[in-house]
């Protein structure tokens, strides 16, 4: 009788391991859904703290002339084509795609200087670094001790040929036509003598609606830690003959400090719900765990 007890036993045992361990490995439905509402809150969380990054700096450059408002582009258009075609969206995933820079013109602001230059059209003015060739649409110029024509970061303005430009001393301030012309004056008999021309350039991938419409987009002008623009390799930029020059004039930043202040509010009260939602999710999901889920005697 106990063979037989002791061999039923050895019969019945592993499959009842068996049984266990599988039941082990499979968290309860309930855990999957509080595990995936907290990837959902935290997958909105991750764009908006990037995107209050952006506004805030927006904020930081709205006195910078010819600053350029920066967005940013979120990957919703393939999550929705998810949606539709009935595959579950992948929203565990951060969404942000890459930012995007506004090159709205913004209004000119008359300063009366005559080292201030704005352009009322496309295009960007070309200076020297030591990274090379970088673009800018900030005229606010300056002479330094070499009569060099620089920008306010000391770095020389380039002019049609790639060379510096330098302004004679005996030209106290340069003229500046609308056609980018630089010319200075003699005093004594009035007679202008042509010193160089300021070079400007364009992209233009900028504004091609066919290359504004890949995925993910391309940007062919990134910023540089100095507020300059610098190209992405392969991009070539072209030289715009016709522009138009104003000399005592200042771009402003296209940033509206009320439309960014309320966004900004806007994102933060999203990102707050967010964050509340995971919390609440979170002590849910220890109770259950820690409350639910003991044994008591």
């Amino acid at each position: 009788m106990l063979c037989d007890v002791i061999a039923l036993s050895a019969e019945v045992q592993p499959s009842r391991r068996i049984e266990t361990a599988w039941t082990e490995q499979q968290p309860a439905q309930s855990e999957y859904e509080m595990l995936e509402g907290i990837y959902i809150s935290a997958s909105g969380m991750l764009p908006k703290a990037t995107r209050q990054e952006a506004i805030a700096n927006n904020l930081a450059n709205t006195e910078v002339a010819g600053f350029k408002r920066d967005s940013m582009f979120l990957r919703e258009v393939q999550e929705a084509k998810k949606r539709l075609s009935g595959d579950y969206p992948d929203w565990r995933i951060n969404r942000f795609e890459g930012i995007w820079t506004d090159l709205d013109q913004g209004e000119l602001r008359h300063t009366g200087d005559m080292f201030d230059v704005a352009l009322s059209d496309k295009g960007f003015f070309a200076v020297r670094t030591a990274a090379g060739t970088q673009y800018t649409r900030n005229g606010n110029f300056a002479k330094n001790a070499e009569g060099v024509l620089t920008t306010v970061l000391g770095h020389p303005v380039l002019d049609e040929n790639g060379a510096d430009i330098v302004i004679p001393d005996q030209f106290q301030v340069p003229i500046i036509d609308e056609s980018g012309v630089v010319r200075g004056r003699d005093e004594l008999t009035g007679e202008d003598t042509v010193i160089a021309r300021l070079q400007v350039s364009d992209f233009p991938d900028l504004y091609d609606p066919v290359v504004k419409a890949q995925s993910p987009y391309q940007v062919p002008l990134k910023k540089s830690p100095d507020g300059y623009f610098t190209t992405e390799p392969g991009v070539v930029p072209l030289r715009v003959e016709d522009i138009s020059v104003s000399q005592g004039f200042l771009e402003e930043a296209n940033v509206d400090p009320v439309i960014e202040m309320v966004k900004m509010i806007d994102i933060f009260r999203s990102y707050e719900a967010d964050q509340k939602a995971i919390q609440v999710q979170d002590t849910t999901l220890d109770r259950a765990v820690n409350d639910v889920g003991v044994v008591r005697r």
